[in-house]
């Protein structure tokens, strides 16, 4: 209040030093007291103000919290479901080793398939081996025959002969 008065005596004096009449001076520094005085905060209001600041920080607080908690809850089930992931991934990856040991068995099955598919191959290679000297030696025979069959026909020709020969001359 002090500040104010010695504000409006300021006031009031330098209006009287730039002319202005003594009457219209005062009305003048009543008029921006007033003003001052209307428009100027009182420890009420700002106790009220900063009460409504103090409401709005509790309110605000308030739902960082809620966030908070919202986020915590989401973060819970993000990470729940997470879990259940991996296990299931667990679970794949033992299905996955189970089917690795079988394609395991598998193949040593297929080698032993293998093993003896090649052992039948040996004995077809030694079969056809067999068989090629068999051929060569039946092509021999046959050879051989012809042979034969030829002497057989010119013995039969000479003992047809000979026969003709005793019946037709004797």
């Amino acid at each position: 209040m002090t500040l104010a008065m010695m504000n409006t005596h300021k006031a009031y004096k330098s209006l009287q030093q730039a002319g202005v009449e003594e009457r219209q001076a005062e009305v003048l520094v009543e008029i921006f007291a007033e003003m001052q005085q209307e428009h100027s905060l009182t420890k009420a209001d700002l106790a009220q103000a900063m009460e409504g600041v103090v409401q709005g920080q509790q309110a605000l607080n308030q739902r960082v919290d809620r966030l908070e908690e919202r986020v915590d809850l989401f973060e819970k089930n993000v990470n729940e479901r997470f879990d259940q992931v991996d296990k299931r991934f667990i679970q794949i990856d033992k299905r996955f080793e189970q089917v690795d040991k079988r394609f395991e068995q598998v193949d040593k099955r297929f080698d032993q398939v293998d093993k003896r598919f090649d052992k039948i191959d040996a004995r077809f290679e030694k079969t056809d081996g067999q068989i090629h000297t068999l051929h060569l030696d039946i092509i021999g025979m046959k050879k051989e025959l012809q042979w034969l069959k030829r002497v057989m026909m010119a013995a039969t020709c000479a003992v047809v002969l000979a026969a003709s020969k005793y019946i037709f001359i004797s």
